[in-house]
């Protein structure tokens, strides 16, 4: 059973995937690597990806890539989830998967940064072919909510986007 999950929680295009690449862990969850290779499999672009149904056939694949994941985690010591993780509801379905664990969270805090989130995307893009909608980024800002004490965190640490 993991006894530390480390979950990051930030808009696209504010460090999280960069940041991993900084810590030690023995296990990482994310959504994003799971599309790429659908992406990569199926000769699909990455904005497109996020347009098919939610009952798509490779929705469903996700799903399922993606709870094998969440499974076989549950074997490692430091959990990291590398995805937005931008609502409490989004966060406390990753809180019921492990029991006996200890959490910590790492946030992005891209607050009144939105516009470089924006040219950030139009960058990546131009890098590496991954984006997401303009209007569908502008959603996700809108809906991020922040870290409440609430939260069952043993420690929080923030770290602030730069240019």
């Amino acid at each position: 059973m993991s006894e530390l999950v480390t979950i990051l929680i930030g808009l696209p295009c504010s460090g999280k995937s960069t940041y991993l690449q900084t810590i030690d862990y023995d296990f990482v969850i994310s959504s994003d690597a799971v599309v790429e290779i659908i992406c990569r499999q199926h000769k699909l672009a990455y904005h497109d990806y996020f347009k098919l149904s939610p009952n798509s056939k490779l929705k469903r694949q996700h799903k399922t890539i993606f709870a094998k994941l969440v499974q076989r985690s549950k074997d490692f010591d430091h959990v990291v989830w590398d995805l937005t993780n931008l609502t409490k509801k989004s966060r406390s379905k990753i809180f019921k998967l492990y029991q006996d664990t200890e959490f910590n969270a790492v946030v992005f805090d891209s607050e009144g940064k939105e516009e470089l989130l924006i040219e950030r995307n139009k960058r990546r893009f131009k890098k590496s072919g991954k984006f997401i909608d303009e209007l569908v980024l502008r959603d996700m800002i809108f809906k991020y909510e922040r870290v409440v004490v609430k939260e069952p965190f043993k420690n929080i640490r923030t770290i602030i986007m730069l240019p």
